[in-house]
């Protein structure tokens, strides 16, 4: 589980999300939806600890995330996925899943099944790799570290509409082994037909907070937060 409690999240003092409280239940698949700017990014990069916190808390499992530090958020078994894919360039596939790798922990689902480019380019330098498959390595190395939680903002980005439906389905299976999912896309679709919650964010604030089955029978619930 994750507790967000009174979070304030911006830039140069200047806060983008204020004074947030919000819950993510252990085994929840949470599709965070929203356009651009209203503060999605920032909220995820602020419980990931790569964005310290204006004012507020963050735990994982009961136990709280130190402002500001990446390392305590995954050394508490949450791992984030950001917007540029989040690979080490210089690094081969085979070397960048190795440092994701939790300690002690096996996922329930096998990556190399998931995603081709863990085995077809597993000696290759992950920066050589076209946009697709580094994201197909950074979502294998959220999963490897991501124990109690992942993260992942643009999910979709350059991936096959085949794949995304395989990712979905995978992310939908350790969810129901307890892991929390929290998912940010450009679209709903198909993240609602496969999430269990959906939220939507304008200005910084939580302005739809509904059961993923409940938004899919009414689409037009969402158009409001999504057209410009």
């Amino acid at each position: 589980m994750i507790a967000i409690e009174g979070l304030s999240a911006g830039y140069d003092g200047v806060p983008v999300v204020p004074d947030l409280d919000l819950t993510f239940e252990r085994g929840e698949v949470v599709a965070l939806l929203g356009r651009n700017g209203m503060g999605k990014t920032t909220l995820l990069r602020t419980i990931a600890g790569q964005l310290p916190s204006l004012a507020g808390s963050v735990s994982v499992a009961g136990r709280m995330l130190r402002r500001g530090r990446p390392e305590s958020a995954a050394r508490a078994g949450l791992s984030f996925l950001p917007d540029d894919r989040g690979v080490f360039p210089t690094l081969s596939v085979t070397e960048n899943l190795a440092l994701a790798r939790r300690r002690d922990y096996t996922p329930p689902i096998d990556v190399a099944e998931i995603f081709p480019v863990v085995r077809e380019r597993a000696g290759v330098a992950a920066g050589s790799l076209s946009g697709g498959q580094k994201q197909q390595v950074g979502l294998a190395r959220a999963i490897l570290a991501g124990e109690r939680a992942i993260l992942v903002d643009e999910f979709s980005q350059g991936l096959q509409p085949s794949l995304v439906l395989s990712v979905l389905g995978a992310l939908r299976e350790l969810a129901d082994h307890g892991t929390t999912v929290v998912l940010v896309d450009q679209s709903p679709h198909p993240l609602v037909e496969f999430a269990t919650r959906v939220l939507a964010m304008e200005k910084g604030r939580i302005v739809l907070d509904a059961p993923a089955a409940e938004v899919a029978d009414d689409p037009q619930r969402l158009l409001q937060f999504l057209v410009v």
